[in-house]
């Protein structure tokens, strides 16, 4: 399952969600290989900066 960048910031919004951890219990996103486990990270850093 693709998750969008999107459905990433809106629920790093909506849950305060501050880890790459957090991101993939609430979205799966960076759960299967972990490839895009960096890009959760940059994501979260700029919405949290």
């Amino acid at each position: 399952m693709q998750v969008t960048r999107g459905e990433i910031i809106d629920a790093i919004k909506a849950g305060s969600l501050k880890t790459v951890e957090e991101v993939g219990d609430a979205t799966n996103a960076g759960t299967g290989c972990g490839g895009c486990q960096p890009i959760i990270q940059e994501i979260l850093d700029e919405i949290n900066g």
